[in-house]
């Protein structure tokens, strides 16, 4: 039960292979002496014509010095392409919101929600989007709604594929349903401290999100991931041909394993992986 009432909080935060080599992760909860951490993932890529891409996985709402972080990398790239549903960045807040637009109300109020119970920043307040070498890399808000309309896709449909993505990989680990999930959460919103409490316990279940977005992604993929990363890879393209050799792509974590698997198939090799700190999470004393 803890894992199907996190499902919208872990869609929201991350809102993902080729055969010859293992899959990547993108996204992890490591336990450390002192301190556990949330830690998202840099993956690099090299095509046979020399030009690297970096895969740079996102969680929405985070320390500040992760965004910081970021931001100073970020620097460095010919180009970084960014995901937004809607117009970029920069024409953002230009014209009356769109009517479609809530479509995608929930992932914003859910990632508000979050960020203010965990003590957290936002990633759409602590990344330069302002930069130079930011490119927008995204569905408009039409060609989302209507290839949304097309697949019949909803938050509903997505959430009870989640559910059952998740039922199946608890099955394969041979775990079942969590019945105390109510009593942990309780817990946790009465501890002394419920912020860092609740962000371990999300955390914790951040280990078996790619394996949940797999599930969801079955069959013809879904808007949220696969159409936006098609459209995203086009982009891309485009930055490539126009002579750029060092990029990165900056999309939430959950997306990235099917990223990868494009990546692969249009003839890149994974090269690194780093791993960067998202959540500190100190043990209590």
């Amino acid at each position: 039960m803890k894992r199907l009432l996190l499902l919208p909080a872990l869609l929201a935060l991350v809102a993902h292979s080729a055969a010859e080599e293992p899959k990547s992760k993108f996204i992890r909860f490591a336990e450390e002496e002192a301190s556990d951490s949330l830690q998202t993932a840099v993956v690099t890529y090299e095509s046979p014509q020399k030009v690297q891409v970096d895969l740079v996985g996102a969680v929405h709402i985070a320390d500040k010095a992760y965004f910081d972080g970021l931001n100073t990398r970020f620097k460095a790239y010919d180009a970084v392409l960014y995901e937004l549903v809607g117009p970029p960045m920069k024409e953002r807040g230009k014209e009356p919101p769109a009517k479609d637009g809530q479509n995608l109300a929930w992932v914003g109020q859910m990632q508000a929600m979050m960020k203010d119970a965990l003590k957290l920043h936002g990633q759409l307040e602590g990344i330069d989007y302002q930069a130079k070498n930011f490119v927008h890399a995204d569905m408009n808000m039409k060609q989302f709604t209507k290839i949304q309309e097309t697949k019949r896709e909803s938050f509903l449909t997505l959430y009870l594929k989640a559910v059952q993505a998740q039922k199946s990989a608890n099955a394969k680990k041979g775990l079942d349903s969590d019945t105390a999930g109510l009593v942990m959460l309780l817990k946790v919103f009465t501890a002394k401290d419920s912020s860092t409490g609740l962000k371990r316990m999300i955390a914790q279940e951040f280990d078996s999100v790619e394996d949940i977005m797999a599930g969801v992604e079955s069959g013809d993929g879904t808007v949220l991931v696969g159409e936006r990363n098609r459209v995203a890879l086009e982009v891309m393209d485009q930055q490539i041909a126009a002579g750029k050799r060092r990029l990165a792509i900056f999309y939430g974590a959950a997306h990235l394993a099917d990223m990868e698997e494009r990546l692969l198939k249009k003839g890149f090799k994974r090269t690194q992986t780093e791993w960067l700190k998202a959540w500190n999470l100190p043990h209590e004393e």
